[in-house]
């Protein structure tokens, strides 16, 4: 089949989209900005019997700060993300990921449910939202369910989403005053890669010079899912974050991850990559909080 001869709906709203959905006869499958499934579609990969094209249901694009958190809509693209002053001051660690996909073309069309969606280990926006205690809610015609973003992907492709369900919404906690974050990716060139590795890392800082009350640490590319390096985080606390206790931590973090050898990279490479994106994130972070 081209890809030019397919079965596609084009729902206005959340609720029509819904009942479409709902249709237990069929297979279907979301597109919004079409720039992971179009590719998986020539290859033929989790190709539906319809597709559901939610591009034009605008009540799913926003960004904007409630009581609660920030809450972004699923058909928030990157650059929207990149423009956002909001983001930039509470959510710098995510601005950051979103800078680093691709292109402008793709940051234009890519968006941020469809990252969390297609659940690729790969996903540089990924890392953020764990470290930002993402919570991603679930809609369906019976109803609304919210689910942490920790609980939310069962392996590489595949997450808690059910069929009839689509993410109406994400939720992240907006960092504090004293939070400081930081995006790291290595990829196989500069510009438009996906991630060997990548990284995302939230501090909370205390009165001390380099004390670290609390922090959060979350890799891509080296495991099926996302993982959190709790070794490393229970060592952030140990003392003042110094050059040499940066090291000692970096070289904690090639144990924590379980990569792969494919296309891309080796096994090993990656876990010395680990290491190295570590010390990188936490020498700049130690920099910018030294300059405050």
């Amino acid at each position: 089949m081209k890809v030019s001869e397919i079965d596609m709906v084009t729902p206005k709203s959340v609720e029509e989209c819904l009942y479409y959905l709902s249709d237990k006869e069929k297979t279907f499958r979301l597109i919004a900005g079409g720039t992971d499934a179009v590719v998986q579609m020539k290859d033929d990969i989790r190709r539906p019997e319809t597709w559901i094209n939610i591009k034009r249901i605008d009540s799913l694009r926003y960004i904007r700060e409630e009581s609660d958190g920030i809450h972004l809509g699923p058909l928030t693209t990157h650059t929207d993300i990149i423009q956002s002053e909001l983001l930039w001051k509470k959510a710098d660690v995510l601005a950051s990921a979103s800078n680093e996909v691709g292109g402008i073309q793709i940051q234009n069309m890519g968006t941020i449910g469809g990252n969390l969606g297609t659940a690729s280990p790969a996903g540089d926006t990924i890392p953020p939202l764990f470290v930002l205690d993402a919570q991603i809610e679930l809609s369906s015609i019976g109803g609304k369910r919210v689910v942490p973003i920790i609980d939310f992907f069962n392996g590489p492709g595949k997450t808690v989403q059910q069929p009839g369900e689509m993410i109406t919404n994400i939720v992240i906690r907006p960092q504090a005053e004293n939070e400081i974050g930081i995006f790291e990716k290595l990829g196989p060139r500069k510009a438009q890669s996906i991630s060997i590795v990548n990284m995302a890392i939230s501090l909370k800082m205390g009165d001390g010079p380099r004390e670290c009350l609390e922090g959060k640490i979350a890799f891509g590319s080296v495991g099926p899912t996302i993982i959190r390096a709790v070794k490393c985080e229970r060592m952030l606390r140990l003392g003042p974050l110094t050059n040499d206790t940066i090291k000692d931590i970096a070289d904690i973090a090639w144990k924590e991850v379980m990569p792969i050898t494919d296309a891309r990279a080796t096994a090993k490479y990656r876990r010395s990559m680990t290491s190295s994106l570590m010390a990188r994130g936490l020498y700049r972070l130690m920099k910018r909080w030294d300059e405050r």
